[in-house]
């Protein structure tokens, strides 16, 4: 069968337009996920985390953290005193749907949170926490397995 230059012309110009529909549709399943919502905000509030993490690296003991058992024990300064208060913020920057808030408010130095149902990878950890009106802040990466 021999194809002239007008049938040849037509199926290239509808391979292209078909192509280009494909592309239209895989760009419309894309997930589009900031970081955070209210970024603009947070920015302004950066110098004060400056402040809160010098006051923590000012401290003669360090806050530490380890995962054991499907738990996440967060181990605050013993010279700080008890009665801290605060929140754990889990981010999880491949997923969004998988960051975690978790406001607590503990009498010990030692707290705990069952990570169990927690999707397996890496999570940026930003612990925010305060006791005597005195405010601290501490972030760092862990790889939940």
């Amino acid at each position: 069968m021999k194809i002239n230059w007008g049938t040849g012309a037509f199926i290239f110009f509808g391979g292209f337009v078909v192509f280009m529909l494909s592309l239209v549709y895989l760009s419309t399943q894309q997930r589009n996920e900031l970081v955070t919502e209210d970024y603009y905000e947070k920015e302004l509030d950066f110098k004060e985390i400056l402040k809160k993490k010098e006051r923590t690296n000012l401290l003669s003991e360090q806050l530490e953290w380890k995962i054991e058992n499907n738990e996440f024990i967060v181990s605050f300064p013993k010279d700080v005193g008890s009665n801290i208060s605060g929140t754990i913020i889990f981010f999880k920057p491949s997923s969004q749907k998988d960051d975690k808030e978790i406001p607590f408010q503990i009498n010990s130095n030692i707290y705990r949170i069952n990570i169990k149902d927690y999707s397996k990878g890496m999570y940026k950890i930003k612990i925010d926490w305060k006791v005597n009106n005195t405010e601290y802040y501490d972030d760092d990466q862990i790889i939940i397995p």
